[in-house]
């Protein structure tokens, strides 16, 4: 019997896993990356630095079974000010669900401890892009998420 557990956790502790690649390469598949940016490469000392900042915060799923845990999915939650407004805003950078773990509500769950962790870390609000007329574009407006902008991407020979 196993269970689907969502907790904070490191940075180290999400590329530790043992099929953590193989859940980024998937995540990557999926999600929209454009050609600009080539093949994923995580870059986990920026996490580190991001996280002992108090920048970023991970949140890992776990398929917790009998004989071994297994990551399924993942979140990472940024905080930064906007100047402007002078208001603390939380990101929802990386939202992932693994396609095999998602009959269930893992990927709502993931949500809403992003958003805990935004509204205990002071912001005004949480925000999360998603691919145009994916899953989770017309996923979010039902669950209380608005689209307020859209966003354009310039790729620059490099």
């Amino acid at each position: 019997m196993s269970a689907i557990v969502i907790r904070e956790c490191s940075a180290d502790e999400l590329a530790n896993a043992s099929n953590f690649d193989a859940l980024c390469a998937e995540y990557a598949a999926e999600s929209g990356r454009m050609p600009e940016f080539g093949e994923p490469k995580v870059d986990i000392d920026a996490y580190r630095a991001m996280e002992a900042a108090g920048v970023a915060h991970f949140l890992g799923v776990w398929n917790v079974g009998a004989y071994r845990d297994e990551l399924v999915g993942f979140g990472v939650v940024t905080l930064s000010t906007l100047p402007h407004f002078s208001k603390r805003i939380g990101c929802l950078i990386s939202f992932f669900v693994a396609a095999n773990a998602r009959n269930g509500s893992a990927g709502t769950r993931l949500r809403e401890a992003a958003e805990r962790i935004a509204s205990e870390n002071g912001a005004a609000g949480l925000m999360i892009s998603a691919p145009c007329e994916s899953r989770l574009d017309v996923i979010l407006p039902r669950s209380g998420y608005r689209a307020t902008n859209r966003m354009y991407f310039k790729g620059f020979a490099q």
